[in-house]
């Protein structure tokens, strides 16, 4: 009987940890601040298409108890802070100044995503981004970029909160790796 006892704590210890450990690599990846692109474009406005046709907009429905190769694919709706999000590092990778543009961000593919095996759960965002920079007053295209990431982390507990977290990071991450690819003559 003390036997068992002492298995279920070093087994409750351990999912403890892993969930720790998994908010606080979460809260690192957020903290870290990616340095300024500087695109020498002056943006005027920044116009959202989603692509995707299998949004919901409630949340993921995290099992309880989670058996071993579960998989279930969530695809949000984008929401006022997911827009908010995608203008602000559109804003903050530009100058502000040079060539008046509007930024057409078109998104293909993006949804959350849990797995687990018998010992851990696997909490993942993935994004799919298309950004175009247009002259604000011919219309012409002056770049475009197409990229796409995810971020994921393992634990012994996936949270709602947590996969949010990840799949706003994992939208900011691949929206600043768009615009990093884009040529480098068009950056001040």
């Amino acid at each position: 009987m003390k036997k068992k006892l002492l298995s279920i704590l070093a087994i409750a210890i351990v999912c403890l940890l892993t969930g720790c450990a998994a908010s606080s690599y979460v809260a690192q990846v957020k903290q870290n601040s990616l340095p300024p692109l500087n695109l020498a474009f002056n943006v005027q406005e920044v116009q959202i298409t989603d692509s995707r046709t299998n949004q919901s907009s409630e949340d993921i429905k995290l099992p309880f108890v989670s058996k071993p190769n579960s998989l279930i694919k969530h695809v949000p709706a984008l929401t006022p802070a997911h827009k908010q999000l995608i203008e602000k590092v559109i804003k903050e990778n530009t100058t502000h100044s040079g060539v008046p543009v509007k930024a057409l961000i078109n998104i293909p593919d993006s949804y959350k995503e849990f797995t687990s095996t018998w010992s851990s759960e696997k909490e993942k965002g993935f994004a799919q981004v298309q950004i175009s920079l247009v002259n604000q007053d011919s219309g012409e295209l002056i770049t475009a970029c197409d990229t796409s990431g995810e971020l994921f982390v393992q634990s012994a507990d996936a949270t709602n909160e947590r996969m949010e977290e990840i799949y706003q990071l994992t939208l900011k991450n691949v929206i600043y790796n768009c615009l990093k690819s884009m040529p480098s003559q068009v950056k001040k």
